[in-house]
């Protein structure tokens, strides 16, 4: 049985050939130990850079060209059986992962989602900020179990995000906004198809795999974070418009919370990153709020929804180098 690998990639030079490398053998693994065998797929979306020259250096790989966005990507491959495996193009996998992501899928035919646990690399700024950052990051902020996946890798099956032209009934309906631009339709592939799957199918449709393991470069500057938080709280507040179905769902689903607990058994250096990560998160906040009136009432364009994090785009040491 073939399972496609789909490694979506927008100007990723700096990181693609780590990636592939890491997925090659991770693939490699996973066929040696059992009957599945896999297509690796590099989704080139608009790319401006040396990604294409770089992924089709790599004979394993398939390039295919794609425009308009992550989505639009991943509709290039479909929805494929038995499941199809995405995965970001600046992040390392570990050996086990795509062997333990596969067995979990086969193992279970009422998972829908299997993803792996993830862990931040060593940031290569040292500043306080940085160290806040990985310090949240490498203890999955110091909170409760998230109900959504994250999608820097994941496998799934049976996916459908609406297109545009599906959902135009839906932005008829919203005013004008240069702030969310709703015309431009779904945006961040792992917040739709979270609370899509969590409504037709509940939370046990979703599972962490924690043998499976990514290593990726996180935040480490301030507007580097602002980036991050920016786009994905847009991006949560658009779902939330453009489906409100989804918002009478979540009711009996355990809100994500600070986890006292933990925190307080932590180390004094990682109780005093999370509280200079706290209080950078709160300006992250303010920044937002300002910038939703801005364009929403005082801008004639629209806000840039998909800014790089920039930080995010190389990798500063090697796989196993993980800080406590």
């Amino acid at each position: 049985m073939r399972i496609t690998v789909a490694v979506t990639a927008k100007n990723e030079e700096g990181t693609i050939a780590e990636c592939l490398r890491s997925l090659i053998s991770s693939i490699e693994l996973a066929e040696s130990t059992s009957a599945a065998r896999f297509d690796l797929v590099v989704v080139i979306d608009d790319c401006t850079d040396a990604t294409e020259a770089i992924a089709k250096t790599f004979p394993r790989v398939t390039a295919a060209l794609s425009s308009g966005g992550l989505v639009e990507a991943q509709r290039t491959i479909g929805d494929r059986e038995p499941f199809v495996i995405f995965s970001d193009a600046d992040i390392l996998v570990s050996p086990e992962t795509i062997g333990k992501i596969t067995e979990a899928m086969f193992s279970d035919p009422a998972l829908e989602v299997a993803y792996p646990a993830k862990t931040p690399r060593k940031p290569a700024r040292r500043t306080a900020l940085a160290f806040a950052l990985h310090t949240y990051n490498l203890n999955d902020g110091f909170e409760t179990k998230r109900s959504h996946f994250n999608g820097k890798l994941f496998a799934i099956r049976h996916w459908h995000i609406p297109t545009r032209l599906e959902l135009s009934a839906r932005i008829d309906k919203l005013p004008d906004n240069p702030f969310y631009h709703f015309e431009s339709g779904v945006l961040a592939d792992d917040i739709y198809l979270s609370k899509s799957v969590l409504k037709e199918h509940g939370p046990g449709a979703i599972r962490e795999i924690p043998d499976a393991q990514i290593h990726y470069q996180a935040a480490e500057t301030f507007e580097g974070m602002h980036r991050y938080y920016r786009r994905m709280r847009m991006e949560l507040e658009r779902v939330s418009y453009l489906f409100p179905e989804f918002n009478t769902d979540t009711s009996n689903r355990p809100k994500r919370r600070t986890d006292w607990a933990r925190l307080k058994t932590a180390g004094f250096t990682q109780q005093v990153g999370w509280f200079i990560f706290q209080a950078a998160f709160r300006l992250c906040k303010l920044r937002y709020h300002l910038e939703r009136i801005y364009y929403s009432h005082l801008s004639s364009r629209p806000c840039p929804f998909w800014p790089t994090v920039v930080e995010t785009k190389t990798f500063s040491c090697s796989v196993g180098n993980r800080t406590e």
